[in-house]
């Protein structure tokens, strides 16, 4: 006679394994996938939350010189071995590490896909393209050669990004000098200068570069806060200014009137005009139109400003030269005298091209020069900085050791 069988109690691996029913479905789940999902959607939500803050620090973030320069040298590259723009712009897509690079050049194919050109899809690229790229391009689409103006194009940015790593490289060393300065006043201020207030109290008739530093240290310590405030209205104002048409045109002025930086800004001008100038009149760009792109070209609102004036009055026969001689602050003689044989010989491509020439030398000389003035002014203010401390620090000892040894 068989027994009954006692039902077991259920282990506890079983028990981890519970089945439960899902209240408002009905299903049955084990407790341990219920909880695999509910991890992965919050996986999932966290994952999704880092995406979309790194996709809008990417759109906020600039896209560089050197990106559009490795841009612009594979889209030429791509042209070159017939691939159509559309499709060239497709395999360009993923190449840049930049997600804002990435969505301006698919969006540029779209646009292209579109029924666009590609000056006006260089237009559309929410700022990364300046409308002088644009102007460029578009010559090239109306005169038949594209890849020529490309290449131009690459040449322009090659010497651009060239210009700018050497301006970096002698700016760095002096930027580091000043901004290490900056924080040891600031140590000084804080930490050091309120220990010898102490010494100091008492004693009459302090020197005025003690009486400087103390109220500067006073300053620091209590009105931070005011500092802060002024400093950051001071700036906001500025930057405020310079985008008004007004305040572009007045600091355009102002960099001019400096005695090496104007002079700096003005090769880099007639460089970089005078060379996109000459290779329009070689693509068969007509002058007016040629000139009013080099205008955009400058990248000065002061001599955009004149050039335009120069395509307006060359409508109605006033040469170009005879124009640029009205103004030798921005047009220098020999430039004016130059543009003039062109016009009369017929042969202005040629010469602009030499001028652009002669000023990217002189500008790789300002360079050079910049950089050996820049070492000598830091260590002058280096040196008037210590001589500052070191009065303000010793001068009143000096005096309360002459009253005690008096």
């Amino acid at each position: 006679m068989d027994l009954p069988k006692v039902p077991q109690k259920p282990s506890m691996a079983e028990n981890s394994e519970e089945i439960l029913l899902d209240i408002k479905g009905g299903d049955a789940e084990p407790r341990s996938k219920k909880h695999k999902k509910q991890a992965a959607r919050k996986k999932g939500g966290l994952m999704d939350l880092y995406n979309e803050l790194n996709q809008q620090v990417a759109e906020l973030s600039p896209v560089s010189l050197k990106e559009k320069l490795i841009f612009f040298e594979l889209f030429v590259a791509t042209l070159n071995a017939g691939v159509p723009v559309a499709e060239a712009l497709r395999m360009l897509e993923t190449q840049s590490q930049n997600p804002k690079m990435q969505r301006v050049v698919r969006d540029m194919r779209h646009s292209i896909e579109s029924g666009d050109s590609l000056a006006q899809a260089l237009l559309n690229s929410d700022g990364v393209f300046d409308e002088t790229t644009a102007s460029i391009v578009a010559a090239g689409e109306k005169s038949g050669k594209l890849n020529d103006v490309m290449k131009e194009l690459v040449r322009q940015y090659e010497r651009m990004d060239s210009i700018q790593k050497k301006v970096k490289g002698v700016m760095t060393y002096p930027i580091i000098v000043v901004v290490v300065m900056i924080l040891m006043v600031i140590v000084v201020m804080v930490a050091v200068v309120p220990k010898l207030v102490s010494v100091f109290e008492g004693a009459e008739n302090l020197p005025l570069p003690t009486k400087i530093l103390i109220a500067g240290s006073d300053f620091f310590r209590n009105q931070w806060g005011l500092f802060l405030l002024i400093l950051g209205i001071v700036v906001g104002g500025v930057l405020l200014w310079k985008r008004s048409p007004a305040g572009k045109k007045q600091w355009s002025t102002f960099l001019l009137s400096i005695p090496i930086v104007g002079d700096f800004i003005q090769k880099a001008v007639l460089s970089r005009m005078t060379r996109i100038f000459s290779f329009l009149i070689y693509s068969g760009v007509p002058i007016i139109d040629g000139l009013r792109i080099s205008a955009k070209v400058a990248g000065n609102p002061v001599y955009k400003r004149k050039i335009l004036l120069a395509a307006d009055d060359l409508t109605r026969g006033i040469e170009i030269s005879e124009n640029f001689s009205d103004d030798p602050k921005l047009f220098p003689p020999m430039l004016v005298k130059m543009i003039s044989v062109g016009e009369k010989t017929a042969s202005l491509g040629p010469v602009l091209e030499k001028i652009a020439d002669f000023y990217d030398e002189d500008l790789e000389r300002k360079i050079k020069m910049l950089s050996k003035l820049i070492e000598p002014f830091i260590l002058l203010l280096m040196a008037g900085g210590a001589v500052f401390l070191i009065l303000a620090i010793y001068l009143p000892i000096l005096k309360m050791n002459d009253k005690v040894l008096g």
